[in-house]
Parts: C-alpha cells; structure tokens; sequence
C-alpha cells in the first residue's frame, strides 16, 4: 500500500482533505504522504521566491501566443492538444511539469522517463506528453473541481466553480498563478504556448478578458457520448486516487449540474456570437475526417501548414485508440442531452 498513487498537493488542497476526517478507502498513512509532499512544495516555494529564478516576465502579454482549448470533460481536448503541441513553434506543459512544479523551477529538469495508461481508456501518457496544466494549478492553490477525484462525496461543495461568474468575480491571482506557471513551462524558440484544461471552459469568462489576443479552440461532442465517458473517467480517477468513497449519487448529480452550466454557457455565447470569432468543431469529424478539420483550423490559428507537420505527427491521430462506451445511465436528464445536442447543431450549422 505504500505505492499508493497521489497527485500533486499544496498547503490548500491539503487543507481542503483534512477537514474531511480519515479516509475511508485509503490507509490513514496517505494523509501523511500528501502532507509531506505538500511541505516539500511549500519550501521550495519559498526557496524560490527568496532567490529569485521564478521571478520573470511574462511572455505572453494580453494572451498573445496563447492557445487555449476548450471543451467538456472527454470531447477530445487531449488528442487536439497532442497535435497542436507539436506544431512548429508551439510548445505546452509536459506531465511532469505538471505532476511536478516544484521540480520544474528547482531543477529545469524532467522526473525519470516514464509511460502509463490513462485509468479511463487505452491512451498512454509519458512524462514529456502535453498534459494539463490544471493539476499544477491545484497544487499551486487553484480551486479545482478535480479535487473530488480525491474525495467525491464533498463534490457538492465544488460545484460553485462549475459557474463561470465565479471566476470572473474571483481574486486575481489564480491568473497570476497560471501565469507563472506557463511562464516556467516556457521553452527558447516557442512563440505559442497551447494550453488544455477542461476546466478551463468555466473560465472562459474571465480568460477572455484578461487575455483579448489569445485564441480560442472549441471542440463539441455527442452528448450522449459525453454522459458516458464521463462517468467511466470520473469513475476511475476515482478509483485510482480516492481516499475516500463516494456515498451513493454524487458524482452522477454533479456531472448534470456540469452539464447544464455548460449548455448555458454555450447558449449564452451562442447568443452573443462567439462562435463566429473562434474555431468550433465536432470531435466525431476530427477522428473521422482529421485533415478537414485540421486543415483550416492550423491556417486559422497561423501555424505552419498542416501537411508540412511530418508523418508522424499526421499519422498520430490515425493510431487513436477508442475505448469501450458505457451505456446511458438513467440519471442523465432525456431532455438535457437533447438540449444539449440540439445546441451543438445549431453552433456547427452557424459555424
């Protein structure tokens, strides 16, 4: 048990898991593990910030060379991500960056090379793969929903971040702390920094008025799909790194509630036409049809040519592999899945 799998933690999120009690899935031990490594990140923090090397500008001012993609949990942010990583110019946080950040400002250094499968599907994650910078920024402090992996019978408690008027009316210094850490990832030669979290959607608000020059990506998937994937991802982040059980409804509760906040996001900005001034596309038309999409999109965002890119990286999205679907549960509302579907059409039509 001593190789219990942790994630990243800060002084916060430690916090946050104490005021929990004892695990009831986890030996008491990992309570100590994540406060241990909270400590350690905390004092290099601090050694940091006494000597200065985390101290420079930011190089992306107003958000230009920035590109953010956004989608729900399990819309194929990941795959997109992989591929505009690699594009001439462009650059992203690596896993162990972000599994890591004390490590990455002391040393500059990668962890020893490693590949793992993801919980939820056949997808293998190495050290230097793209990866979100969200574990960095829940480390770092940020109020992150992903904390109910750790603990998802308090996921009622996090669903105030799921409402995109919180960030906007949150403190500042999460951006700060985003800021620095992109800043940290940052390569010489690397004019673009692509950044993926799906977490990142209920920020739009507020990432779009701080940063007016970065771009935007959308990708949309089937509702149905969503629902499904959803509950095997959460379900097996769950079982990989909970303390504690979930006691019966709350994950399934907390995923509607995701949902409808995101169909009325996408309604709203719908609305105000946000969708003609960003890329939007279907998941289903990048995997069946990639140079279609990816064709336009790299022209639209300014990159190198798509063809130009090398095999490797055309023939990448070609080796997907596709997990088995779950079947719809019934808890999933019949009429918000179709809302939902019927949002995404009209988005794609008007797009």
């Amino acid at each position: 048990m001593s190789n219990w799998p942790i994630l990243p933690a800060g002084r916060d999120l430690v916090h946050w898991l104490r005021k929990g009690g004892y695990p009831d899935r986890a030996p008491r031990f990992v309570l100590w593990l994540y406060r241990w490594r909270a400590f350690w990140l905390e004092q290099h923090f601090a050694l940091i910030r006494s000597t200065g090397p985390a101290i420079q500008s930011y190089p992306y001012p107003y958000g230009e060379g920035l590109i953010f993609i956004l989608g729900f949990w399990r819309s194929g942010t990941t795959l997109l991500h992989e591929l505009l990583a690699k594009a001439p110019g462009c650059g992203a946080p690596f896993t162990w960056q972000c599994m890591d950040p004390s490590t990455l400002l002391l040393t500059g250094r990668k962890i020893a090379h490693t590949v793992i499968q993801r919980p939820m599907d056949q997808v293998l994650v190495s050290s230097n793969s793209p990866q979100e910078d969200e574990f960095a920024l829940m480390a770092m402090g940020v109020p992150s929903v992903y904390q109910g992996f750790l603990d998802p019978r308090r996921l009622p408690e996090l669903e105030a971040l799921l409402n995109p008027e919180q960030w906007v009316a949150a403190d500042a210094s999460w951006l700060d702390t985003l800021e620095s850490f992109l800043s940290w990832c940052r390569k010489e030669g690397q004019d673009r920094m692509v950044v993926k979290s799906p977490n990142h959607l209920f920020r739009y608000r507020a990432l779009a008025t701080r940063y007016p020059r970065a771009r935007f990506v959308w990708t949309l998937r089937s509702p149905m799909e969503l629902w499904a994937s959803n509950l095997r991802m959460w379900r097996s982040m769950i079982e990989r790194y909970g303390l504690w059980s979930a006691r019966g409804g709350e994950l399934e509760a907390f995923l509607e509630k995701a949902l409808v906040s995101y169909g009325d996001l996408l309604e709203q900005l719908s609305h105000e036409g946000v969708f003609h001034e960003h890329p939007v596309f279907a998941y289903e038309d990048l995997v069946t049809t990639p140079e279609a999409v990816l064709t336009p999109l790299v022209e639209r965002l300014g990159l190198e040519p798509w063809k130009t890119w090398g095999t490797a990286i055309q023939h990448r999205i070609k080796a997907k592999p596709k997990g088995p679907m779950e079947s719809k549960s019934s808890s999933a509302s019949d009429a918000l899945l179709a809302r939902l579907e019927t949002l995404h059409g009209t988005i794609l039509r008007g797009h």
